[in-house]
């Protein structure tokens, strides 16, 4: 493992049985322990029961309520017959498993009853020293018992919390790759389906141009392919996915617009390096773009131009032009999916909504005018954005 890797705790590396042998072995020193303590100031008995009180404990991970009132059980016993000034210890261990690892209801419960029954035990029992000290002693023993749950509690907290973050990250990435997913499919199969049939509907009449056709349907094959290739390949790897070259950037745009099927006009500023994460953004936001003219607009022109606005933000325009022809006017049939706008089963528009909001920027799309539709995104790209 190197240098800048950090190993887990061992407490982070021992598993259940291994935990419970822990608990086993320090069970058996603090009887032996308080045993002998007690032995020495009240005799074999009082060594005996002080002892007993801790050895439940070995399974306080297991059945921790049951421990808990075992443990109160024995130290009632040994308040009463043997006046053990300590027994609130084992019920305090007994109290912070139960505040770790039972629902918050159920523990508080259980520490209003630990705490009456340890005070009315203290206090009954006749004891031979003043009532002040009776009353000090009863204090200390119920602010301890209450520390120690507090502790637990808080450690169930911390678990509780960690465990709905891990669950996050994990909703996070599925949807991630969902999307990730969409924008690589549905572009490429939208750009393969259309042109296939264009392909079709002219080869007799126009080969020249079904060869031109096929040969951006086998351009959209090979690129889907290949990204593919690059997701399975960070999905697999056990970095984050942001190396370079393991995802699309502005140097593909190029590609991405000759391979479009429209007449594509792309513009792209010079001078706008951006933070990887922006640059994956805007690829996506463009193709998705792409992917909506090839769906809705057929062969209507089409301008993309991305320019930077002041050193902290990029902005990206798609606009396209009305169709040249309508859809019902096409010499061929497109599939039926790819024809209307307001079918409501895309998700081309929120998805891109959510990249540029993911960013930290906004995303503005709706119909012209003259008939054609404009995509327009903003996304900050200076210092502070995630990379």
């Amino acid at each position: 493992m190197g240098d800048g890797e950090s190993r887990p705790l061992v407490a982070g590396r021992l598993r259940d049985g291994q935990w419970h042998g822990v608990d086993t072995v320090a069970a058996v020193l603090l009887a032996l322990a308080f045993g002998a303590s007690e032995t020495r100031s009240g005799g074999w008995g009082a060594g005996a029961v002080a002892a007993a009180v801790w050895l439940p404990v070995a399974v306080r991970r297991r059945r921790p309520l049951r421990v808990l009132y075992t443990v109160l059980a024995g130290a009632v016993f040994a308040i009463a017959f043997t006046g053990w000034e300590e027994s609130w210890v084992p019920v305090g261990a007994a109290l912070y498993t139960v505040a770790a690892r039972e629902p918050r209801r159920r523990s508080a419960t259980a520490l209003g009853c630990a705490l009456g029954v340890v005070a009315a035990a203290i206090v009954l029992v006749p004891q031979p020293v003043p009532a002040s000290e009776v009353a000090g002693g009863v204090v200390f023993a119920s602010s301890m018992m209450a520390l120690l749950w507090l502790v637990g509690t808080a450690l169930r907290e911390q678990r509780s919390y960690a465990e709905l973050a891990a669950r996050q990250a994990v909703t996070d990435e599925r949807l991630r790759i969902a999307r990730e997913l969409h924008d690589v499919v549905a572009h490429h199969l939208t750009v393969i389906a259309v042109r296939a049939e264009v392909a079709r509907a002219v080869a007799s009449t126009n080969p020249e141009e079904a060869e031109r056709t096929l040969a951006l349907v086998g351009t959209a094959g090979r690129t889907a392919l290949t990204e593919m290739r690059r997701m399975l390949g960070v999905l697999r790897s056990p970095g984050d996915g942001a190396e370079s070259g393991s995802t699309p950037g502005l140097a593909d745009l190029p590609a991405l617009a000759d391979g479009a099927g429209p007449r594509v006009e792309l513009s792209v500023d010079p001078d706008a390096p951006l933070p990887p994460g922006v640059e994956l953004a805007v690829y996506r936001i463009v193709q998705e773009a792409l992917t909506n003219v090839v769906k809705h607009a057929g062969s209507a022109d089409c301008r993309v131009n991305l320019s930077r606005t002041g050193p902290e933000a990029v902005e990206i325009e798609v606009v396209n032009d009305a169709p040249s022809r309508l859809p019902s006017q096409l010499p061929f049939r497109l599939p039926s999916q790819l024809l209307s706008r307001r079918s409501g089963g895309g998700h081309g528009l929120v998805g891109m909504r959510e990249r540029a909001v993911m960013c930290g920027g906004t995303l503005s799309a709706g119909p012209l005018a003259t008939g054609g539709f404009r995509v327009h995104a903003r996304l900050p790209c200076g210092p502070g954005t995630a990379r």
